[in-house]
């Protein structure tokens, strides 16, 4: 008899699907490991821009998250065998997303602790690729969030007074910890920092819209009056203001997202629907008046379509609503397989992660929106199915009943 010769461990999945259908099919298949790895070359389009605008940290701390994942990964293996964690290619991946989801200046540890627990609580403990329920490189980041607030923050669970950003004349090579605060930075373009400072200062732009609904925060006059201290829109497009390194540049986000989209290994529908999502819940949800006692429903018509229009933008280009829509919330495993499900899933990332960020001080609204709708994920395969063509939705309850 002929011995079957050793096939790779990682399973054979389709990219090129048909529009509209889902799971693997005979058509066109592709390893795994090769839709990770062009998974993995797009999210550099993020990092990339990350390095630009935050300089060398940010390269150094993608370098341990994606060294952190790997390595865990293989001790693991090396323990207890398991076939699904033999594949380098997904560990990569995810230390990649996990230091596009972290700020650039945070401490050498935290990626590496992060990185430990995408992969081991994340991944290894459900069994591998294939099996788990959580997007790993958001166990990691929730878990960096939870375990080292100080670092993160300047005070647990709130946003930092002001968050770094390379100057203009620093772009690239500067150190994003030697802040210029004395620096007055009202838009990035002509920003310059003295030395031996290498970045300004500014306030993340959610934090101003928080303002609008937060509780226990001073109520401003107006949603105008708010929008007049954001930073000019051209730099949350471009990526030139405080946040994780993959979060802030939107246009880079979209372009490497479309770019999966059109290479099939993302449905479109699901981050639009995520966008949806999330631009309705802008538009509806109530923000305080001037007074902080009353609330002001449909702020999108408030202070005319102008101003409300700019003030929805604002909240889907700004925080990391962009990123865990392209990248975070279309993860193959961890995300619904039938349309109907991922309608509903999609609707839950952006309504939640709208709702998290104004009404309650977290500083990862939309990532922790990805991971509730992650743990739905199970129910929504079973309870959200599409109808099978030729049978009536009648016949589906009638033919269980005869089974059983």
């Amino acid at each position: 008899m002929h011995e079957t010769p050793h096939r790779n461990t990682e399973t054979k999945i389709t990219a090129a699907a048909p529009a509209g259908m889902f799971g693997p099919f005979l058509r066109a298949p592709e390893a795994s490991r090769d839709i990770f790895r062009v998974i993995f070359v797009a999210a550099c389009g993020p990092a990339v821009a990350g390095v630009v605008f935050f300089g060398w940290r940010a390269l150094v701390i993608c370098a341990l998250s994606v060294l952190g994942c790997v390595a865990t990964e293989s001790l693991y293996y090396r323990v207890t065998r398991t076939p699904a964690l033999l594949g380098r290619s997904h560990a990569a991946l995810t230390g990649l997303l996990l230091a596009l989801t972290l700020p650039p200046f945070v401490p050498w540890y935290v990626p590496l602790a992060a990185a430990v627990f995408a992969i081991l609580v994340g991944k290894a403990l459900f069994g591998g690729v294939g099996h788990f329920l959580w997007q790993p490189a958001l166990v990691g980041r929730l878990a960096a969030t939870v375990l080292f607030a100080p670092p993160l923050l300047a005070r647990p669970l709130l946003d930092r007074p002001a968050w770094p950003v390379l100057a203009q004349n620093r772009i690239l090579l500067g150190d994003v910890t030697r802040v210029d605060r004395s620096a007055r930075y009202r838009g990035w373009r002509g920003t310059v920092a003295r030395s031996p400072a290498d970045a300004v200062a500014r306030p993340r732009p959610r934090a101003f819209l928080r303002q609008l609904s937060l509780p226990g925060a001073k109520p401003p006059d107006s949603i105008a009056t708010v929008l007049r201290h954001m930073p000019p829109a051209w730099d949350l497009i471009c990526g030139a203001h405080g946040g994780g390194i993959g979060e802030t540049s939107t246009i880079v986000i979209i372009v490497a997202g479309l770019y999966l989209a059109c290479r099939n290994y993302v449905h479109a529908y699901l981050p639009g629907m995520i966008i949806l999502a999330a631009a309705v819940t802008v538009a509806v949800a109530p923000v305080r008046s001037a007074d902080g006692q009353a609330w002001q429903w449909l702020p999108v018509a408030a202070e005319g379509l102008d101003v409300g229009f700019v003030y929805v933008a604002y909240h889907l280009t700004c925080g990391e609503l962009m990123l865990a829509a392209f990248f975070l919330a279309t993860e193959m495993t961890s995300r619904p397989v039938t349309l109907p499900a991922q309608v509903v899933f999609g609707a839950i990332c952006g309504a939640g992660a709208i709702l998290l960020r104004l009404y309650l001080a977290f500083p990862i609204p939309a990532y922790a929106a990805v991971l509730m709708a992650n743990t739905l994920t199970p129910l929504l395969d079973s309870a959200v199915r599409p109808r099978v063509l030729g049978r009536r939705r009648w016949q589906r309850t009638t033919d269980t009943k005869h089974q059983a």
